[in-house]
């Protein structure tokens, strides 16, 4: 399987209508730009919430989680370079609306709330979209998500599956050179192959 197609199997596992500037990432190969590159686009402040709401969405287990595979870096980078301005517009403006809630129910901004109550607020925000209806787009009359969370949560599993961490360490990649073995059992992988 070549990395096209992958990307578009890991559009059709979302089981949502990708957003059209993921879809546009997916298509591009975009990755996240190499370590200790600066943001672009966020600020420190925003670059910290988009690491912990990412983290949440995929936390370090026995493998490494969003943060470690530079999902923020990813997104950001999608911001300056694959969205459109109203696209980069609406998710800064999920960011804040992010941290306007937790300063509304607990006075702080969301990374200073506890763990608990950083996954509280992120299972509402879930549940809120899925109840959104979508809302259509101008070009082809194709619609979108219209919360924050399920395009987050599309762009963080993106990000996280197309990096080094998650497409060798999070999926397990078995190079068979020139034989083929279509009937392995599951127990035997133990995860998903890449």
């Amino acid at each position: 399987m070549n990395r096209r197609d992958a990307l578009g199997a890991i559009g059709l596992l979302l089981g949502t209508a990708v957003m059209p500037s993921v879809a546009r990432a997916m298509g591009a190969g975009y990755r996240a730009p190499p370590p200790g590159t600066p943001l672009r686009v966020l600020s420190p402040q925003q670059g910290e919430l988009l690491a912990t709401l990412t983290e949440i969405i995929i936390p370090a287990t026995d493998t490494p989680g969003a943060r470690a595979a530079r999902v923020d870096a990813f997104i950001d980078g999608l911001l300056a370079d694959v969205f459109t301005t109203d696209e980069r517009e609406r998710f800064l403006e999920g960011l804040a609306d992010v941290d306007a809630r937790a300063m509304a129910a607990h006075g702080v901004a969301f990374v200073q709330i506890t763990p608990e109550r950083q996954v509280t607020l992120m299972s509402a925000l879930q549940a809120e979209g899925k109840l959104a209806p979508p809302r259509p787009r101008r070009r082809r009359q194709r619609t979108e998500p219209s919360a924050f969370f399920p395009w987050l949560k599309d762009l963080t599993l993106v990000g996280y599956y197309t990096s080094e961490i998650g497409a060798s360490q999070e999926l397990r990649y078995v190079h068979v050179a020139g034989r083929y073995d279509g009937d392995v059992p599951y127990r035997r992988v133990g995860r998903a192959y890449s």
